[in-house]
């Protein structure tokens, strides 16, 4: 979407910072942890079905599988919960997983989960799986996508799952972790992590019916509609180069601001990965969360210690009670009514609020009957600081440079050295 005015680009690119800053609390990333909060899942091949996503309407059901290990197709969980979701269009179809036309139906329509099966608006119980297209443009509870969607039962919860183009993706993503005033050489970086990132989820799938979710547990994705020129050119210019390591798709974490040093692997998630190493970095000054405070009242405080499992009253207490190398927390002491408990200084953090406690580089201060939280950065800190990378990037420094500060021993080809 092109912007109609100067006004509107410079709000649309505000609006966009405070975007990436609320996401990182990164997929999801992580912006997003996963890339942004949660560790990069530890997969296996045991018990993995072969991937088969869903197709264009009204062309084939879906790409092959060969398709699919060549990642020219991603699938996105877009949509979960419990019970039913509702799809839009003028024109809606569905199909069975074998291309066979099952209902049709116009404007809104409720799809509900009945144990394993599919009710499609008031028709009758269709199977566990159904493809289901719009004319002109379908939407989920809102969300534009394009082509076809396959919507999955599951122990009565309703699962849809996007198949997109992997470069459509790319753009999209970056679109929703990244602000439009960033370096071009600070995006191209950002693209190759998230097609690195997407490639690897391809070959080792989150579950056998999607490869990754559209929230911060992988990477932020909202549609491949609205998205600015720039981002489509960061993906274009860059498309097919990924980060490889020992013949594999690096796992190419990212969050929004370090604070001056990047986590590792290690001291985040317990887990040691050669490339995702604390590294020094003093580019990310310019974010506007390198320093922040929170102040948390003692209302907001017994209600974090209740939602980690502690009962608590009044004179709940918090301190900081382990570190690792980096200096971040990695435990949280919680004491009340003579009572301590020492719980993940993550699990702390998710509780208060990731926008709240926006990283675990933090100290924590008596104010009054409440907390006085002050730190550094936000996100999970590990893998390439955002704000770093454009900082970088302003200083002439190239995408391949900015990728082997945050992920050395990392090798940017098209394919496996």
């Amino acid at each position: 979407m092109h912007p109609a005015s100067l006004h509107n680009l410079k709000a649309r690119f505000w609006s966009t910072v405070v975007l990436i800053l609320a996401l990182s609390g990164c997929s999801g990333a992580p912006p997003r942890p996963a890339a942004e909060e949660v560790p990069p899942p530890a997969r296996t091949e045991t018990g993995r079905r072969t991937p088969v996503p869903v197709g264009p309407a009204p062309g084939p059901v879906a790409p092959g599988p060969s398709e699919v290990a060549g990642t020219r197709f991603i699938r996105v969980l877009v949509a979960e919960g419990p019970g039913r979701l509702t799809v839009s269009a003028n024109s809606l179809r569905a199909w069975d997983p074998g291309g066979r036309p099952v209902a049709e139906g116009t404007g809104n329509v409720v799809l509900a989960a009945v144990g394993e099966r599919i009710r499609f608006g008031n028709a009758k119980l269709l199977g566990s799986s159904i493809d289901v297209a719009g004319t002109p443009d379908l939407r989920i509870d809102g969300r534009g996508l394009g082509g076809r969607v396959r919507v999955v039962a599951r122990k009565g919860r309703i699962l849809a799952v996007a198949a997109v183009p992997l470069e459509a993706y790319v753009a999209a993503v970056v679109s929703r972790e990244a602000p439009p005033g960033f370096h071009r050489e600070a995006l191209a970086a950002q693209a190759i992590a998230v097609r690195t990132y997407a490639a690897g989820s391809v070959r080792s799938p989150r579950d056998p019916e999607y490869d990754v979710a559209a929230t911060v547990e992988d990477q932020v994705f909202e549609g491949t509609g609205d998205v600015l020129p720039v981002f489509r050119e960061a993906a274009e210019s860059t498309r097919g180069l990924m980060g490889w390591y020992g013949g594999e798709p690096a796992r190419t974490v990212f969050h929004s601001t370090c604070g001056g040093k990047t986590e590792s692997a290690e001291g985040a998630w317990g887990r040691d990965v050669p490339y995702l190493r604390g590294q020094e970095c003093n580019d990310c000054l310019e974010s506007p969360a390198y320093r922040w405070q929170y102040r948390m009242s003692a209302a907001e405080a017994r209600r974090v210690a209740e939602a980690v499992g502690v009962r608590a009253g009044a004179d709940v207490r918090f301190a900081v009670a382990g570190r690792t190398p980096t200096g971040r927390a990695a435990r949280v002491r919680i004491s009340s009514g003579g009572v301590e408990r020492d719980i993940k200084a993550a699990e702390f953090r998710k509780a208060a609020g990731y926008a709240r406690v926006r990283s675990l580089r933090m100290e924590i201060a008596p104010a009054g009957d409440g907390w006085l939280f002050t730190g550094r950065g936000y996100g999970h800190g590990v893998g390439m600081c955002q704000f770093g990378a454009n900082g970088m990037a302003r200083a002439g420094r190239g995408y391949r440079e900015i990728l082997a500060r945050y992920y050395p021993g990392v090798t940017v080809a098209r394919e496996a050295p």
